[in-house]
């Protein structure tokens, strides 16, 4: 047997040993590798869980085994895929030649053209993310290789004799490419395609990875790695077996690919062992070369050290002294300029800062010190005057008269008179009002609706006179949308009265800004700053361990957070939680019945998933309001708490069971699947997947849909989910009626088509009571019916946080309302 034989029958047992752990897995597992106990998270190797738990508390080593079976089969359909594709079209480009062949050759030049794993990845994105169209997409770049071989075979075989006899003959032309054109072809495609096996399962576990691939619902190596890599430091294991797992299987299947190649290619073969001889041969001549030079070498090298030497002392004596500030010439050094430049690393909500875009533009640019409002929260969330002075109100609180602050002016050097406030509430409305041809999505008419709006420069004044009795209007123009512009410049660009102006604004990348010299309200700590944008949680934190920012917000990751909050050179701050994360349940599908959503809020551990799953980033809570707000959260009931044993008995008591023994209970003879929706922010995917799973104890299928935020949106909007996961400010002008409203069934933002008469009633009486206590008892009130008509999904409260190092940066606190990040109160910590 020949050493080329061996090996093939080392790598194929080795292969063949992977496959039937895939086949057995059932049998090779300790645990169910779906089964999630939430209290057991990241729990470190043990005899219990030989690799650990994952971030749900599931077996490891379970789910390493059965992730077998999904990253053989799908890398096993992808090669199948690529090579029926680019084997069909390269045969059919060879054989018939002429337009055929050059369409198809053209169409394969253009894919090669472009970067393949650079457009697969575009074409996921497009298509969304599962473990289907990550097929589709590296199919559809991959096919190439396979056409171009085929093509080229077919080209030494058709004008061969037999081929030749049988076209004369008549024969059919289907007849010849089965008969003599895929036989041609057949062996060459097969070695390409055990070669390729071992690159396609890296190519699809990167997409899993990237997060285009599987999703949650599957248990597949990539996304294990996905998962696991928040966690490198604390849960290591969470990425060192799947990455194994990964690395055995695409060597093995590489190494087969290569041996099967050299038994069914000998001339290849013996190429190998001309090209290994060769090799050997010219090794022994290097040797020889090598030593002749060794003695000149270390005379070099002796010599270069004298001179690295020379160089190091030279530098020391020229660095002596140079800690002042300023050298003889008065020009300021580097350590200085460290101290009036500020790093500041965020997530790239909007690609805009125009108030009038949308919700995210407008807090960008407040939320970046280049605008300001009117008014302004303190932490207790209550509007204090800010670019407005004072104000005065009539009895019946239609008309309010705001006296402008003096001496204020825009960054660009324009006054901000009386006159210029108006115009930029006034552009605010036209440019949201699409039949005056405005294109921004914002809605500042949903805040404040005015019959008119007048400025009295001479009296400093704006008299605005609303078009029904409004009683908070200081809270209303301190959100964002009322931001003061320029609008005489709003065209170009956004101008504020903030600390800071833009200089240059690259979407997506960064923004260049400076100290606005003109800064009403003190001294500017920065004379620039870059706005850098980072999505990815993790990314945050090791830019701002390797000093490449020096802060950051709202890191979300539970490792990441620990890390930071440990370690002595980071400042964290926390605010107490306005948000409120919820799913909102769509009355118009299955979740209209009320004891399957009782069922469904009694079965979810709230407690585990806002304290252990989500690492404490959240304060668990079971009303739409948070509990640290003055709005009677301690004299609230709640009859649903959590128990697994009372919601299965409320299923079983209503009818809702499991008939057909499939695992899953039905509702009116169908199965239950809600369609969860939601998308990666402030952990609110690891709810919908922590939610998914205690329902799959109870019966109740769930399929966890993470989306971007523009698509969740849409779904949303279109009514086509069961469970719509997101996390909503509370008080965004100081008071929650807005928020209410998303559950009031005349408004058109009534998210899950909730109704109520009862909520409908209380809440319509709200919207015209001035008086603070009896808005409260409403306020109580509303709370109340929504938790007793399981009208939503409250997970609980999120935790603002800023994280600063505390050698470059003081001051780095967060505002209880997270409108306000960089303030005139961060400053050089030198």
């Amino acid at each position: 047997m020949t050493n080329s034989k061996r090996q093939f029958i080392l790598f194929l047992i080795l292969v063949l040993g992977i496959v039937v752990v895939a086949i057995l897995a059932p049998v090779l597992v300790t645990h169910d590798p779906q089964q999630a106990i939430l209290t057991e998270a990241t729990q470190a190797p043990s005899s219990e869980h030989w690799f650990g738990t994952d971030r749900m508390g599931r077996d490891l080593f379970s789910r390493v085994i059965y992730g077998t079976r999904t990253s053989l089969s799908s890398t096993l359909l992808l090669v199948i895929s690529i090579f029926t594709v680019g084997g069909v079209l390269g045969i059919v480009a060879g054989y018939a030649g002429g337009a055929v062949d050059a369409v198809i050759m053209r169409i394969s030049d253009m894919m090669v053209s472009f970067p393949g794993m650079a457009l697969a990845i575009a074409m996921a994105g497009i298509m969304g993310p599962s473990i289907t169209n990550a097929v589709i997409a590296i199919t559809m770049v991959s096919w190439t290789k396979y056409a171009r071989l085929a093509r080229s075979l077919v080209l030494k075989t058709k004008y061969e004799d037999y081929v030749l006899a049988a076209k004369i003959s008549g024969t059919r032309t289907r007849y010849i490419l089965w008969r003599y054109m895929t036989p041609s072809v057949l062996p060459t495609l097969i070695i390409t395609a055990a070669t390729d096996m071992g690159g396609m399962m890296l190519e699809l576990a990167a997409f899993s990875f990237l997060g285009l691939g599987a999703q949650s619902t599957s248990i597949e190596w990539g996304y294990m790695l996905n998962e696991g890599r928040a966690y490198m430091e604390s849960a290591p294991w969470l990425m060192i077996y799947p990455g194994l797992a990964i690395f055995i299987t695409v060597v093995s299947f590489n190494l087969l690919g290569d041996s099967l190649r050299d038994i069914l290619d000998p001339q290849d073969s013996s190429k190998k062992q001309y090209f290994s001889k060769q090799k050997k041969e010219r090794k022994k001549h290097e040797k020889l070369a090598l030593k002749r030079e060794k003695l000149s070498m270390k005379k070099w090298i002796k010599g270069a050290g004298l001179l690295l030497i020379t160089l190091m002392i030279t530098a020391s004596f020229a660095g002596c002294g140079n800690d002042s500030t300023k050298d003889d010439a008065g020009t300021t050094n580097d350590s200085q300029a460290d101290t009036t430049h500020l790093n500041f690393g965020v997530y790239n909500y909007s690609d805009s800062l125009d108030p009038a875009t949308n919700t995210n533009s407008s807090w960008a640019a407040m939320r970046f010190g280049i605008t300001e409002s009117l008014f302004i929260f303190n932490d207790q969330v209550v509007a204090e005057n800010n670019l407005c002075d004072s104000y005065e109100v009539s009895d019946d609180y239609l008309t309010w008269t705001l006296h402008i602050r003096d001496g204020v002016k825009f960054s660009n050097g324009n006054d901000m008179t009386p006159s210029a406030v108006k115009a930029s509430i006034e552009r605010l409305y036209a440019e949201t009002d699409a039949s005056q041809g405005g294109t921004g999505n914002s809605n500042p008419e949903s805040y404040l609706t005015y019959k008119s709006i007048s400025a009295d420069d001479a009296a400093g004044t704006v008299t605005i006179v609303c078009e029904s009795p409004t009683s908070n209007i200081p809270g209303i123009l301190a959100y964002p949308y009322f931001a003061i512009i320029d609008a005489s410049v709003a065209d170009k660009e956004i101008v504020g009265t903030g600390p800071y102006k833009v200089d240059k604004f690259n979407p997506g990348v960064n923004i260049d800004m400076s100290s606005n010299e003109r800064y009403w309200n003190g001294k500017v700590p920065y004379k620039t700053v870059n706005i850098m944008f980072i999505d990815d949680s993790s990314t945050k934190t090791m830019a701002l361990k390797s000093g490449d920012i020096d802060l950051t917000e709202n890191i979300t990751t539970v490792s990441d957070l620990a890390t930071l909050s440990e370690d002595s050179a980071y400042y964290v701050s926390t605010a107490a939680g306005v948000r409120t994360a919820n799913s909102y349940m769509n009355f118009k599908g299955v979740l209209e019945n009320e004891a399957l959503r009782q069922a469904i809020i009694i079965a979810l551990d709230i407690d585990t998933m806002c304290d252990i799953t989500v690492g404490g980033m959240y304060t668990p809570g079971f009303s739409v309001l948070p509990s640290s707000l003055a709005y009677n959260y301690d004299k609230l009931n709640n009859p649903f708490s959590f128990n697994k044993e009372n919601a299965i008995k409320i299923l079983d008591d209503a009818g809702i069971v499991d008939s057909n023994g499939d695992g899953w209970r039905e509702l009116d003879g169908q199965n239950i699947d809600l369609d969860s929706v939601t998308f990666t922010s402030r952990n609110l995917n690891e709810f919908a997947e922590a939610s998914a799973l205690l329902l799959k104890e109870i019966g109740i299928k769930v399929t966890v849909n993470i989306r971007d935020y523009d698509t969740a949106l849409a779904l949303l909007n279109a009514g086509e989910f069961d469970l719509w996961t997101c996390n909503t400010l509370t008080v965004g002008v100081g008071d929650p009626q807005d928020y209410l409203s998303n559950w009031y069934s005349k408004n058109s933002r009534n998210f899950g088509y909730y109704s109520s008469s009862e909520y409908d009633a209380a809440f319509e009486e709200l919207m015209i009571e001035m008086d603070d206590n009896r808005r409260l008892e409403l306020i109580t009130e509303l709370q109340q019916i929504l938790i007793d008509g399981a009208a939503t999904i409250v997970y609980g409260y999120y935790n603002s946080r800023m994280f600063s190092d505390i050698s470059k940066v003081t001051g780095a606190d967060i505002a209880t309302i997270d409108y306000y990040w960089l303030t005139t109160d961060i400053k050089p910590a030198r």
